[in-house]
């Protein structure tokens, strides 16, 4: 009755810590996709009322009701890519919570602990290291026992000091991936390396393997003791699942589990029916209900597993975190799965598109091939897979056109959503060849007026009333970077020019000119266009290049290039905010020109590595390469600091509606992101980065 009531205490401070979670920034709605990567799972021992969880860049949910609904508490470390390989809930209080990382580039990692119940997370130690067990010991919970590459921790103190329990130097007592402590016992520990199992029973002082009866050279990634009988012990490893009833002693293989490309992440024990035993595996979950003599695969063999828990109060509730599918809860033990993913967002979203006059539907890249582009056409609420037609996987970016998608495959190429048939279709590239008996020299244009008209002297190009052309329809083959949608006239921005379209995208050819570029030995094309937009005026069109912007006043009759202020390295953005008006943004900051590109000044925005911009009805938006935004109303003029969605981390996109006056953002790792900049103001925060007054256009 005392361990009820205590349990029942702690699910009660855990509701009241979960349900004061700060909400996301102001005004930003996440629309989804829900769903995503679920790297770890930990919950307080003897319920899963409070739920935490652990994502593959540092992020930490929380559940107040069992995994119905999640919200974002915090992230741990100060890198995009802190793996949380394993968590840990001190058995006396939901606020004090402990991780594992390692970091996939940063040389980061270590032990982490939270004492607000997963807002604030501070690094305790072994910082650097790659950590990827953790185990609290449950007769002693002030111990704590950590596996690491280089050797076995332990803290005494609930992770104020650590000490090293292993051989330094060991030849074997390294790369270690499991740990575990007996319930009884805290000296006597066991642990899974990258090369069979150990053991300690006198707290680190001797180890011993302990490897009688598996297959040598076996990855032990789980270790579990049966909480009833410590001396019952399973293990799961590359080479199958193994278990023991001498303490390790001596191990038997599991039979009845095929040896595919299989790794068992975890196994679990049923708490209330001990011969019922779960294989979490990167191919499925795997159930024996006779202690091993029969096993069965009760999910899709296509769930890749990561990790699992089973409800300690109704165990045939099972919550397992998955690779792309989020949180999957079975509550009859296996025969059915329903998602739990309402409040989390995972998804590696690569590139996104908007309708402008329809808000409630979105397109958006995820990066993984399993499902590759997702639909939504109610405002999030649902998402659908249309990948068919798609040959080459996620395709590099996605249109949003006054008719519908448009995607650029990565090899090259245009696909159009064709929804009557629902599948992606090919455009067709149309080529000409001229052949003239006598053609009109075309004089190079000076300069474009302030009203969009040719300076005096100036012809447009022409073709003389003698010529002939010869037009070829080709598969579209080109890479695109960019599009644009006018009235009249779509364009594409590719590898290999510029485009357009006059039949709403069904057929394009080249637009003639050609833009100076850097010399094929610097590995860029000499004729690609990186992007393009069509003025207000639709008479007016901007075409991007690596070193150049080139203008024109008549739909693209003629030409005129003006420099950039800097040479880019990598993505470069812009937008015209009238004939004269144009910001730039790119990996040197954000320039604001009011003549056309004939001169630019730089904002004055502090951050400088710009990964995105978007236009919402009068103002623009920048995202810098660590997700922070940055506003303006007066056309690059004045910039403004912005609050975020929340995210944390970089957007992979921004995008506007014109309807709703809304800014998309796409984080890189959780999903999407709407604001409606109607009400925006309140997304504002209090700093600001104001620029000088530009000069006057040249006359």
């Amino acid at each position: 009755m005392l361990r009820t009531r205590s349990v029942r205490n702690l699910w009660t401070l855990a509701a009241v810590l979960l349900f004061s979670i700060s909400a996301r920034a102001q005004g930003w709605r996440q629309v989804g996709p829900s769903g995503g990567d679920v790297q770890s799972l930990a919950a307080v021992p003897g319920s899963t009322r409070a739920l935490f969880l652990g994502t593959s860049d540092g992020h930490v949910f929380g559940s107040n009701d069992s995994g119905e609904h999640w919200n974002l508490l915090g992230r741990i470390g100060e890198h995009h890519d802190d793996v949380i390989m394993s968590m840990a809930v001190d058995p006396r209080s939901a606020y004090t919570l402990y991780a594992t990382s390692w970091t996939l580039g940063s040389h980061g990692g270590g032990v982490y602990a939270s004492n607000d119940g997963g807002h604030n997370w501070e690094l305790i130690g072994l910082s650097g290291l790659v950590v990827r067990a953790i185990a609290i010991a449950p007769s002693r919970p002030d111990t704590l026992v950590a596996g690491a590459t280089d050797g076995v921790y332990r803290s005494e103190d609930s992770g104020k000091h650590w000490a090293r329990i292993s051989p330094e130097n060991h030849e074997d007592l390294r790369n270690f991936d499991s740990i575990a402590i007996d319930p009884r016992d805290p000296n006597t520990i066991y642990a899974g390396t990258y090369h069979l199992p150990w053991k300690t029973v006198d707290g680190g002082k001797t180890w011993a393997p302990i490897h009688q009866g598996m297959v040598d050279d076996s990855d032990v990634m789980s270790v579990t003791i049966d909480q009833n009988n410590s001396a019952h012990i399973f293990a799961s490893a590359c080479s199958g699942i193994y278990h023991s009833s001498d303490a390790g002693a001596n191990w038997s293989k599991f039979k009845g589990i095929p040896k595919d490309s299989r790794r068992t992440v975890h196994i679990l024990q049923d708490p209330k029916r001990p011969q019922t035993v779960y294989a979490a595996t990167t191919e499925g979950l795997w159930k024996t209900s006779d202690d091993g003599s029969n096993w069965r695969l009760i999910t899709s063999a296509s769930w890749s597993i990561l990790s699992m828990l089973i409800d300690p109060e109704n165990s045939d509730r099972l919550i397992l975190g998955t690779e792309r599918l989020g949180v999957q809860v079975s509550g009859d033990g296996g025969q059915t799965y329903r998602a739990a993913n309402q409040g989390f967002s995972h998804r590696r979203i690569v590139d996104a598109a908007v309708d402008p006059q329809r808000p409630e539907r979105a397109l958006v890249v995820l990066t993984s091939n399993f499902e590759p582009l997702l639909e939504t056409a109610d405002s999030g609420r649902t998402w659908t897979p249309i990948a068919a037609g798609l040959k080459s996987g996620p395709p590099r970016h996605v249109f949003a056109s006054p008719d519908g998608w448009y995607a650029a495959p990565g090899p090259g190429g245009l696909l159009r959503y064709d929804a009557g048939k629902a599948s992606w279709v090919a455009v067709n590239q149309v080529t000409e060849t001229r052949s003239a008996s006598k053609q009109a020299a075309v004089p190079a244009l000076k300069k474009i007026s302030a009203s969009g008209a040719r300076a005096p002297g100036t012809k447009a190009q022409g073709k003389s009333a003698a010529s002939t052309a010869t037009k070829t329809t080709i598969p579209f083959h080109a890479k695109v970077n960019d599009m644009s949608f006018g009235n009249d006239a779509w364009y594409a921005a590719t590898e290999e020019g510029l485009l357009v379209s006059r039949d709403r995208g069904l057929n394009w050819s080249s637009v003639p000119f050609t833009p100076v570029q850097p010399a094929a030995a610097s590995g860029a094309s000499t004729s690609a266009v990186r992007a393009v937009r069509v003025g207000n005026s639709n008479s007016y069109l901007w075409a991007l290049t690596a070193k150049q912007l080139e203008v024109s006043g008549d739909s693209g009759k003629t030409w005129i290039a003006r420099a950039l202020p800097v040479e880019s390295r990598g993505d470069l953005h812009f937008q015209p905010s009238d004939e004269h008006t144009v910001v730039l943004a790119g990996d040197h900051g954000v320039f604001l020109s009011r003549d056309a590109g004939e001169s630019w000044r730089q904002a004055n925005v502090s951050e400088l590595l710009i990964d995105d911009l978007a236009p919402v009805r009068s103002a623009i938006v920048v995202a810098s390469a660590n997700g922070t935004l940055f506003l303006s109303r007066d056309s690059g003029k004045t910039w403004t600091h912005m609050d975020g969605p929340g995210a944390q981390g970089a957007l992979s996109a921004l995008r506007s509606r014109d309807a709703g006056n809304q800014l998309v953002a796409a984080s890189a790792t959780e999903g999407l992101f709407v604001l409606d900049m109607g009400a925006a103001s309140s997304a504002l925060g209090a700093s600001a980065d104001a620029t000088a007054d530009l000069p006057a256009p040249q006359k």
